[in-house]
């Protein structure tokens, strides 16, 4: 009996931490990477010195990003229990289906992973650029789970601008392997790219705090939609939608791209609009809002297949 006791508990802590580590984001994380590699960076010219990272030191960028979401995931679900009880019951894993002390154990093996890919990919690419920037991420996943997510609008920014580091990992990766003068046009293209990524996470994320103000403000958490209401968060998403679309049109314009025909850049436009829509109603679905932000996040990524460069 005990010993299927035991076996149970294996099978739910592990059931837990899968579930608990957000599979799906995780996928779309690495697809990013390989689509923005594969997809936009392999088309740029000359393609003799752009886009020459090889295979095995992205597969090893790849996992640095895994794991260290990996971890993330699972710190912040730590912190999160009283939370979750209250605005996710049937996401509330934590102490029913896995153990708390399986949680951190999970934590500290998954970021030490990311750390030492990390740090070998250094090594490899005689570069601290690949293991310091890991270092930062590790410290402000820990940072935003403990004490940030607490704080109006910072632990929203902190999750977007991680979002928004993914095209600059990728950059930091595929410069050594770039001419000199070639590195600008790579930074400059990973940087606009994840600064679109950024503006409608952070769209995303504030959704995401509406949608949890009871939880939150049960738990004592001060976020921006418990210290301000919905009404001053429709504002602000509002606001960055509109930033979003100047930004993303002035982009266009800015390059030598203009001449393309304007359709190729228009995949993430049905949803950004969707986004808008959802926000002008009187009463916003907030779980819809961050549904339709994150399909204009993927529909901006899938089109680095075709999009000019």
């Amino acid at each position: 009996m005990s010993r299927a006791t035991s076996l149970s508990s294996k099978q739910g802590n592990l059931r837990g931490l899968i579930r608990l580590c957000r599979p799906l984001n995780l996928a779309i994380a690495a697809s990013t990477l390989l689509l923005l590699k594969f997809g936009w960076l392999a088309r740029w010219q000359p393609s003799e010195s752009i886009g020459l990272l090889p295979n095995s030191h992205l597969i090893e960028g790849i996992l640095v990003v895994v794991f260290l979401m990996m971890s993330g995931n699972w710190i912040n679900a730590y912190f999160d229990v009283q939370e979750d009880r209250i605005n996710r019951p049937d996401r509330a894993l934590v102490d029913r289906t896995v153990k708390r002390r399986v949680l951190i154990v999970a934590h500290q093996i998954a970021n030490t992973a990311g750390l030492l890919f990390a740090l070998h990919l250094s090594w490899n690419l005689k570069s601290l650029q690949p293991v310091l920037l890991a270092a930062l991420v590790s410290l402000m996943l820990w940072r935003y789970s403990t004490t940030w997510k607490s704080i109006p609008l910072l632990g929203n920014a902190v999750v977007a601008s991680l979002l928004g580091m993914v095209p600059l990992w990728l950059a930091v990766l595929e410069t050594p392997f770039t001419e000199a003068h070639h590195r600008h046009g790579v930074w400059m293209g990973m940087a606009a790219y994840g600064g679109l990524a950024m503006c409608t996470g952070l769209v995303r994320e504030l959704a995401k705090d509406a949608m949890d103000v009871t939880g939150d403000r049960e738990a004592g958490k001060a976020t921006f939609a418990v210290q301000n209401g919905t009404k001053t968060v429709r504002a602000l998403c509002l606001s960055l939608l509109l930033v979003l679309a100047i930004s993303y049109s002035m982009g266009i314009r800015w390059t030598a791209w203009e001449e393309a025909p304007v359709v190729l850049w228009a995949a993430p436009l049905p949803f950004w609009a969707w986004s808008v829509l959802i926000l002008i109603r009187p009463q916003p679905n907030w779980r819809a809002l961050s549904t339709a932000t994150l399909i204009t996040l993927l529909a901006g990524t899938l089109q680095c297949l075709w999009i000019p460069v």
